[in-house]
């Protein structure tokens, strides 16, 4: 995932007009010097080339600190995105906890009125078993 990131970052700041630009200057200083690589003599070749190099550091300067730029957004982004990635995990862990709680209290609540039904039928056995043997006895005594 980070790899396609990267790979997409990358190819859209190759597309930027000042890398762009940075690369056709140096292809067309190359072929400016292998033009006039024939015609100079060492000393207007050395003092080109240095011009030529002084011009290539400073670019490659810019673009470095064009690519810390875009790093330090980057880093600072991924770091947004993980502080909220917590918080989100830190609710939900709480909402998790709290319905927790509510299924076992209603569980708990269930149960207690599932004891209370069986020991009400359980009564109402009793004292009709026991309203049939008094019927009974009463019955036998006469």
């Amino acid at each position: 995932m980070a790899l396609n990131k990267i790979q997409t970052f990358i190819k859209k700041w190759s597309t930027s007009p000042q890398v762009k630009k940075v690369v056709s200057d140096i292809q067309t200083i190359s072929e400016d010097l292998q033009k006039r690589a024939q015609h100079l003599n060492r000393d207007e070749a050395i003092k080109k080339y240095k011009e030529i190099m002084k011009k290539v550091s400073q670019t490659e300067t810019n673009l470095e600190k064009e690519v810390n730029k875009v790093m330090v957004k980057v880093k600072t982004s991924a770091a947004q995105v993980e502080k909220n990635l917590n918080q989100y995990k830190k609710k939900a862990v709480a909402q998790k906890a709290t319905l927790e709680k509510l299924l076992k209290a209603k569980a708990a609540k269930s149960a207690g009125a599932a004891k209370k039904a069986s020991s009400k039928k359980t009564t109402k056995k009793v004292v009709k078993k026991a309203a049939k043997k008094a019927t009974r006895k009463t019955a036998a005594k006469k």
